[in-house]
This record gives structure tokens, C-alpha cells and sequence, in this order.
């Protein structure tokens, strides 16, 4: 039997018969669990959640780690991170006082860097990434009969029994959509459901799709598709519809190695037309464009609107904990992840966390020498991120789904620090021999052959 590290793979003799000796380290695993187990509990005054509560245990042992070089050198994102929850503590503190400020600018810190530094610390290869997407799909898996037969049925099985053991948030009353329920499963609202389940489209896809036939590549993602979809929700269905038109994209034209500059500048000049001929921004017809109805569509227009009417009054620390200036009919949720930072905690919050979000973004798109392997799996990471910043013009990502973010956001700095070392002749546990980029597939009797794209070649 091949000898196999925590990084490494068998050899390409052995690989149809054995997988890679990995053990996910256990706060890592724990992490991802909490984001399902939908608990709750105070702790004095604090409500507790499974994962708030993971991650202040680990905080403290997770920024040693980072300053000692264990997430690789630090970046520029890391910095923006921290640049970010230090000016939510100051606003905080400028208009409330240092006494109210310390609970949520504490809660925002352990939400924040907890879940990041997590990924930075423990997502270190392609190994741990791929460990990491295979058991999100298998969580997300776990969770799709239950979510099959609250949409038929509108009775939420698991809210109800983790309620039974203790409080676990209330299955919130929604319109059916379709004539089906709006699936919300664990989470505090069938939004969260879609995001956590539509955020893995492309990384199930390309990660785990990697190296493995067609149809089943496609299988796996039409299943974590439909299960997302489940949420009838605007913002998953966003960020769904953003993932498989990069894949679409990307099979169509992957023969052209400009396809990506292709796509990038039809985008911009379909934006230059818009603000040009349109008679309203481009924020405003994107909004419209993926609400599900006239209503959501107009209700978001108006948190545009007034968000920007917000952050024109107060722009250097928001409206911090106070409520924002709108119609008084219309309700305090301000569905607008990207915005919500500049109306609450002014505009160097919302820069920084852009800043945070592009100084990996960009970087990972440039990095050169990856592998096939890496290449791919960097192509699942974009793209999912895509579909999150998409998503999140259209709903806001707040608790659970905050820190799902913020962790799928750091997982993938790792390849920026991919040497290719052990990348460069390393094979996926589903796979055997990557060769001049044909991947073999071996099965009983037969090595059939597929391309990166699961094309098969004679």
C-alpha cells in the first residue's frame, strides 16, 4: 500500500484502489458542522449559536496561529479584515459609547476573523480544499429528503426536532411560491438555505467534478442545484444562475484561451450601454432583473435607494446600532450584503470589505504555475465567489450564512501560496495520472480518458 500524508495521494498504480490518507483537522470539521446544528443558548447576555460559539473558543488560538505564519504571510485581505472590525468597534464606540459598543463589536470580530481565519489556517492545499467541498456536498446531501418534503408538505422535520431539544428558531411564515413551501430547513430563513446550498454549484463541479466522467460531474451539481433551488429565494436563485453560466461558459468556449476577456469586456460594455441608454442604473435593472416578483424587486429598489439617501448622511460611521432612514411602512431588513456596511458602519466599513473581497479575488485569478488540479479547483472558487457577490446585491448575508461566506471567502488563499510541489505530479483521490492535461479514469477492465471538461477521448 502507498504511503500517503496529510497532503499527499497514492500513486498512480494504487489510486483506483485506495484514497488519500486524510484526516480533516477537528475544528475545521467541527466548524462546518455547527453551521447545521441550528441550537441556540445564552451565555449572560449573549445568544449563542453553534458556530458563534465554536469560534470564540478558537479566536484567540486562531490569531496566534495566523501571527506565527501557520495561514502562510499575511495579505492584504487579512489586514482589510481586520481594518474593517476595528472601524465597526469605533463607530460603535463614537456613537454609543465604549460600554454598548463592546457585545456586538466583539460578536462582529469573532463572526469575522473566526470563520476566515479558520479557512487561512487549515486550508492549506488542494487536499484540504477538496476534503473541505466534499463534505459541504454530503451535509447539503444529507439534507435534501427533509428538504423534498417540507416544500410538498410545508412541515419543517428537522426545525422541529432540534426544537425539541432545545430552542432552535422558528420556522418563519412565507408565501408559497410555485405551489411549493419555501424549503428553510436548519436555518433561520429558506434564504439561508439557498444560499449555504447554491454557494456549492461550482465547486461541486469543479472540485469535485474533477477527473470524473461527464455525467457524473453533472449529476452531482444538478443535485445540489435542485436542492438550492428549493429555497424559491432571489438572492440564492442569483447566485445559482451566475455559477452555471460561468460553467456553461467555460465548456462552450474552452478552446479559446481569450474567453474570459471576452466575457469580461462584453460585460463592461453591456454596463457603459445600460448607464448611457437606460433610464434607470444599472444596480436597479440587475435588481429587477433577478426579483422574483414585482414586489421584491421594488422593495430592493427602494433599499438602493435609501441606503445611498443613508450613507450620504452619515458617511463616515454609519447609523451604527440606530435604525436607517426609509418609508415608514417599510420594514427595518435591509436585503443588501454589500451595501448594509455603508448605511450601518459608513463607507471605510463597506470599502474595506470590498478591498478584502478583490485583494483575493484578483490575485487568484492571476496566480500563475498551478496545476491542472489547482487550476480547476481555483475556477470552482471564482466562480462560486461570483455567485456570492452577485447574490448578496439582493439579500443580506447575516449570522450563519455570514460566517459560511466569510469562511468560503478564505479557503481559497491557499493558492496563492500553491508552489506546485506537490500539486505537480499529485492526484486526486478519484482520479489516477494527469498527463500533458488528458485526465485517465480507471475503471474495472478499462482506462477510458476524459479532458478537464469530462469530455472523453478515443
Amino acid at each position: 500500500m502507498a504511503e500517503t500524508t496529510r497532503n499527499s495521494v497514492p500513486t498512480a498504480t494504487n489510486a483506483d484502489k485506495e484514497v488519500a490518507a486524510y484526516r480533516m483537522p477537528f475544528v475545521l470539521r467541527l466548524l462546518i458542522l455547527s453551521l447545521v446544528v441550528p441550537f441556540f443558548f445564552q451565555i449572560g447576555v449573549i445568544q449563542m449559536s453553534m458556530s458563534r460559539f465554536v469560534l470564540t473558543l478558537w479566536i484567540v488560538p486562531g490569531l496566534i496561529m495566523w501571527l506565527q505564519g501557520r495561514a502562510g504571510r499575511i495579505r492584504v485581505a487579512d489586514v482589510a479584515l481586520l481594518g474593517m472590525c476595528f472601524w465597526v468597534a469605533l463607530g460603535y464606540s463614537v456613537l454609543h459609547g465604549p460600554g454598548l459598543a463592546l457585545e456586538p463589536s466583539g460578536i462582529f470580530f469573532i463572526e469575522t476573523m473566526g470563520p476566515y481565519l479558520v479557512a487561512r489556517c487549515y486550508i492549506r492545499s488542494a487536499d484540504d480544499f477538496f476534503a473541505v467541498v466534499r463534505m459541504l456536498f454530503w451535509v447539503v446531501m444529507l439534507m435534501l429528503p427533509f428538504a423534498l418534503y417540507e416544500a410538498m408538505t410545508k412541515q419543517n422535520i428537522l426545525l422541529e426536532f432540534a426544537n425539541r431539544v432545545t430552542f432552535s428558531g422558528y420556522d418563519v411564515p412565507k408565501d408559497p411560491r410555485w405551489g411549493l413551501d419555501r424549503v428553510q430547513g436548519v436555518f433561520q430563513h429558506p434564504i439561508h438555505f439557498g444560499i449555504f446550498c447554491g454557494g456549492m454549484v461550482a465547486l461541486t463541479y469543479y472540485v469535485l467534478g474533477y477527473g470524473v466522467p461527464l455525467w457524473k460531474r453533472w449529476f452531482r451539481t444538478a443535485l445540489i442545484t435542485g436542492t438550492a433551488f428549493l429555497s424559491l429565494s432571489s438572492g440564492p436563485l442569483t447566485a445559482i444562475i451566475a455559477q452555471l453560466g460561468l460553467i456553461s461558459w467555460d465548456c462552450v468556449l474552452h478552446r479559446i484561451k481569450q474567453r474570459w476577456i471576452i466575457l469580461s469586456s462584453g460585460i463592461l460594455s453591456l454596463v457603459v450601454a445600460i448607464e448611457i441608454a437606460a433610464n434607470r442604473s444599472t444596480p436597479e435593472i440587475f435588481i429587477s432583473f433577478f426579483a422574483f416578483n414585482s414586489y421584491t424587486a421594488y422593495a430592493r429598489i427602494l433599499i438602493w435607494r435609501f441606503g445611498v439617501i443613508n450613507v450620504q448622511q452619515n458617511p463616515l460611521f454609519g447609523v451604527g446600532l440606530g435604525t436607517w432612514y426609509r418609508p415608514e411602512w417599510k420594514s427595518g431588513s435591509m436585503d443588501m450584503y454589500w451595501l448594509q456596511p455603508a448605511v450601518f458602519n459608513g463607507l471605510p466599513a463597506a470599502l474595506l470589505l470590498q478591498l478584502a473581497f478583490f485583494a483575493l479575488f484578483i490575485p487568484i485569478i492571476f496566480k500563475s504555475g498551478l496545476s491542472d488540479r489547482s487550476s480547476n479547483y481555483r475556477m470552482g472558487y471564482l466562480a462560486c465567489m461570483v455567485g456570492f457577490y452577485l447574490g448578496g446585491w439582493t439579500v443580506h448575508y447575516w449570522k450563519v450564512i455570514y460566517v459560511f461566506f466569510i469562511f468560503l471567502l478564505g479557503a481559497g488563499a491557499w493558492l496563492l501560496d500553491d508552489n506546485k510541489q506537490e500539486e505537480k505530479d499529485a492526484t486526486h483521490p478519484e482520479e489516477n495520472k494527469t498527463t500533458s492535461g488528458v485526465l485517465k479514469y480507471k475503471r474495472a477492465g478499462s482506462t477510458p480518458r476524459y479532458t478537464r471538461y469530462g469530455h472523453k477521448q478515443d
